[in-house]
């Protein structure tokens, strides 16, 4: 019994031991040492790169607070930008001028600028896939223009400038392509579409000044070799939101066969299915979307609860929708880049084949690839209005008003 106790003794030391050796944090950082990073704007420079970094202020972040006992007057955060000839001698530089140590366990978001992007990204990939607290389902976006006049939007809605880029992807506005999407990428060509920014004048009355610039999305950036080659329109990049899966709620109009006039439905539980098929020499794509619409409002006097009528109206709805995706992938085959993945759904689904096609791919893609659209569009409701609202005149009898 002695030695049975004994035994359980030491088993329970040993199993504790390494516990006992692990406590602590040896190579800990308190929060109050750390500056977390928000954003990361990259662009190019005169020699080199140009790196922003978008920080939280910790002594603004409580309203109607300041770090000196006062009201608050300031913004809750701040830019801070270094140039350099790579983005780690930039990311050095930044952090020779702050008292706290940088992290990017928040980073929520990428920019990077149009110049950049057409001299390629690579470097940008390589500094997130080396950074080990880098998210990687961080969101990357591209501006048409500088990054830095990003910096000048105001932020009306929203605390931080990083949440309203953050809600372009979760809102499904426009494509959604994160860090982790990019890496992939880079393993399979380096072929990528990525939403696209805009910065344009726009009045505000009430504000000073009443002209600011504003934040909005137009299209996606096409890449190939991970470089910019096109872009594609806001209809182009809807196109590409329902090849990609991507679509959540999208209003979308067609005209009526009986008078031309617009009839505007909602799209909801949007579902897409991407099959390939080879036969003989033929490589194959068939994409096909299915779909749900609500009826929002109606210019048109076409009886809406005749199945005829919304027969031709569903197959207008279809019909724009298929247009929409052809045009989406005509861009990208047109710059030579597979940005809707369909190599690796044909290495998926015909490894064997795939292995006599790799080497050639791109120009099998951008010439002989047959690609076939397909969309189903179903009707779902249309209201209990039978007939558009409108003003009816009314008759009087003569000599009366």
């Amino acid at each position: 019994m002695r030695a049975y106790k004994l035994l359980q003794k030491l088993f329970i030391f040993i199993t504790m031991l390494p516990m006992l050796l692990t406590t602590g944090c040896w190579s800990s950082i308190e929060l109050n040492n750390r500056s977390f990073a928000r954003m990361l704007l990259v662009d190019k420079a005169e020699s080199g790169v140009e790196l922003t970094l978008a920080f939280p202020l910790p002594n603004r972040l409580i309203p109607g607070q300041s770090g000196t006992g006062g009201p608050q007057t300031g913004k809750p955060y701040t830019y801070i930008t270094k140039t350099g000839q790579d983005i780690g001698e930039a990311y050095r530089s930044i952090q020779s001028d702050l008292s706290r140590s940088i992290t990017f366990g928040q980073t929520s978001v990428v920019v990077i600028g149009h110049e950049l992007a057409k001299e390629g990204i690579t470097p940008v990939l390589e500094f997130i896939a080396r950074e080990p607290r880098f998210h990687i389902n961080a969101d990357l976006f591209v501006t048409q223009g500088r990054v830095l006049d990003l910096t000048k939007v105001p932020i009306v809605f929203e605390r931080f400038p990083a949440d309203i880029l953050i809600a372009y992807g979760r809102e499904h506005v426009t494509v959604n392509t994160t860090t982790t999407d990019c890496l992939i990428a880079t393993y399979h060509g380096g072929d990528m579409i990525m939403p696209l920014l805009k910065i344009e004048s726009k009045q505000m009355p009430g504000e000073k000044p009443e002209e600011v610039q504003w934040l909005g999305t137009d299209g996606a950036a096409i890449f190939r070799e991970g470089k910019l080659q096109r872009t594609l329109s806001t209809d182009e990049m809807r196109g590409a939101l329902w090849i990609l899966g991507q679509l959540k709620n999208a209003e979308i109009s067609v005209r009526s066969t009986t008078d031309g006039k617009s009839v505007n439905y909602m799209i909801n539980k949007a579902r897409t299915k991407i099959t390939p098929s080879i036969s003989g020499n033929q490589v194959s794509i068939m994409i096909r979307t299915k779909a749900e619409a609500s009826l929002i409002s109606s210019d048109s006097n076409v009886n809406l609860q005749d199945p005829l009528q919304r027969k031709k109206l569903q197959r207008g709805i279809e019909i724009l929708v298929e247009e929409r995706m052809n045009k989406a992938i005509e861009k990208a085959r047109k710059a030579g880049a597979d940005v809707f993945s369909f190599g690796q759904y044909i290495d998926w689904h015909y490894p064997k084949e795939w292995n006599t096609l790799a080497s050639r791919w791109r120009e099998l893609y951008s010439r002989e690839l047959k690609v076939t659209t397909e969309a189903d569009i179903t009707i779902k409701r249309v209201g209990s209005v039978k007939e558009p609202t409108k003003i009816r005149k009314t008759s009087h009898p003569e000599g009366k008003k």
